[in-house]
């Protein structure tokens, strides 16, 4: 796999650690100067701030301060926004790469850091609600015999997300990648995993799509559990319609 380590600071063992990938092309947003991720969100006036600062703020807020975040060796500009002072009290990591294939090998690159730890996944593009999701993930994984526990919203655009079906127990049973048509009114957003998946996507990170991890493990014998937002929302700012709407959406410093 690609990748070269670049330490801000000395990590110290936690019992979770946030697995970030931010080494995309971001294509579908042309005629810009920031990264993607530095795009800012937020209402005019009430403190608006990059898209990735969200993320950063909910992991706070499930007092996740270790993170790996996997760059694309072009983004420098994160690389900066990162070592700003507010993020000072974080443990930030950063593993470059020239590019990946996808989702899954950028993840599999900063999991090899994670070690014996749990890890808490998030996309630094996609802003959701409630904030709080990470914790009743993490309680989740912490009293089950999960091996991953999904985050579950509602969407509107089915064909653009990874679609999931549950059992009455929330048990995953099917994951439908961008499906053409479906009944399914549920995505994945977050994530948290143990170790062990982290040991599986490190041998089985083809593909552009983490939910094909998640299909090939579920095959494989792992349960993956879930925890459904049903009155939550998200939001990827990945185009630029969505990203118009982001400037709705308060920011999470001032929310």
């Amino acid at each position: 796999m690609k990748g070269q380590n670049h330490v801000i600071e000395e990590p110290q063992p936690s019992g979770y650690v946030a697995v970030i990938p931010a080494a995309g092309a971001g294509t579908r947003l042309p005629d810009r100067e920031l990264s993607k991720e530095l795009m800012p969100y937020g209402r005019p006036g009430t403190g608006r701030e990059p898209v990735i600062s969200h993320l950063l703020r909910c992991l706070g807020q499930a007092e996740i301060d270790d993170m790996i975040i996997v760059l694309r060796d072009d983004k420098t500009d994160i690389a900066d926004y990162l070592a700003n002072p507010e993020w000072a009290s974080n443990i930030v990591r950063i593993t470059m790469t020239p590019g990946t294939s996808g989702v899954p090998e950028t993840v599999a690159l900063g999991v090899r850091d994670a070690g014996t730890r749990n890890v808490a996944f998030g996309f630094p593009d996609i802003l959701f609600e409630p904030q709080d999701a990470f914790v009743e993930l993490m309680h989740q994984l912490d009293n089950s015999e999960a091996d991953v526990v999904l985050g579950l919203f509602p969407t509107d655009t089915p064909e653009k997300m990874d679609m999931v079906a549950t059992d009455n127990r929330g048990r995953v049973i099917d994951i439908k990648i961008k499906p053409d048509s479906t009944t399914l009114e549920l995505t994945w957003i977050l994530a948290t995993w143990t170790p062990r998946f982290s040991a599986f996507l490190t041998d089985n990170h083809d593909g552009s799509h983490l939910g094909h991890a998640f299909q090939l493990a579920m095959a494989d014998g792992f349960t993956i559990s879930s925890v459904a937002f049903g009155d939550g929302r998200s939001l990827d700012i990945g185009t630029p319609d969505d990203l118009a709407r982001a400037r709705e959406w308060e920011s999470c410093h001032h929310g």
